[in-house]
């Protein structure tokens, strides 16, 4: 007979993989058509499991959200702790933002979906508040490390200034959404060019 832990881990790992299914549903179909049904099959699970797990599809939604990001947030930060002049910063911002726009927008549009579900359900909008949250923070934290160590000056407050940059990346990422396959290199340097903007190199 199976331990408490051991059923705790069969728990966990069935619901690793309905997170990953999920994820891949939406890279595939887009988050309207990744059904319970599609995903169900193919994690490899009953659709009433997804329903016993999370509920239902936008809480789904909500967890592959929250599990990307951690993962996006974990990179970001260990790139930034790198950086050590306004343009290594910026640098590092601009690769992030590459990797999304260029070969993440399933993610951007997870996002989208969930703003959307945000507007009336007061939970969802808790939960996307402290994922955006998450990115501001680690680009705020490095910035004002720089600032106070006397590498760099800002011409605002650390969170202003990174909110004005991530402000940038989803606002392009939203662009490639509307018109896939666009070439957005060239408004990405323009986008780089305006965020140097906001750091002064001491």
């Amino acid at each position: 007979m199976a331990t408490e832990q051991t059923k705790r881990q069969l728990a966990t790992d069935k619901q690793l993989r309905i997170v990953d299914a999920m994820r891949s549903s939406v890279a595939r179909r887009g988050v309207a058509g990744s059904t319970f049904d599609h995903v169900a099959r193919e994690a490899g699970v009953s659709r009433g499991l997804l329903h016993y797990y999370f509920g239902s599809k936008e809480r789904l939604l909500v967890e592959v959200a929250k599990r990307d990001s951690e993962v996006r947030f974990a990179a970001l930060a260990d790139a930034l702790e790198h950086a050590n002049s306004a343009a290594q910063l910026v640098d590092q911002w601009v690769r992030s933002l590459q990797a999304t726009v260029k070969h993440e927008p399933e993610f951007v549009s997870m996002l989208l979906e969930l703003y959307t579900l945000a507007q009336r359900t007061p939970e969802i909008a808790e939960e996307l508040t402290s994922l955006m949250q998450g990115m501001s923070d680690a680009l705020a934290a490095r910035s004002r490390k720089l600032e106070a160590d006397g590498v760099i000056q800002l011409v605002a407050d650390p969170e202003t200034v990174a909110d004005v940059m991530l402000g940038f990346g989803y606002g392009m990422a939203l662009r490639l959404l509307a018109e896939p396959g666009r070439d957005m290199d060239a408004a990405i340097e323009v986008a780089a060019t305006a965020a140097r903007g906001l750091y002064i190199d001491l």
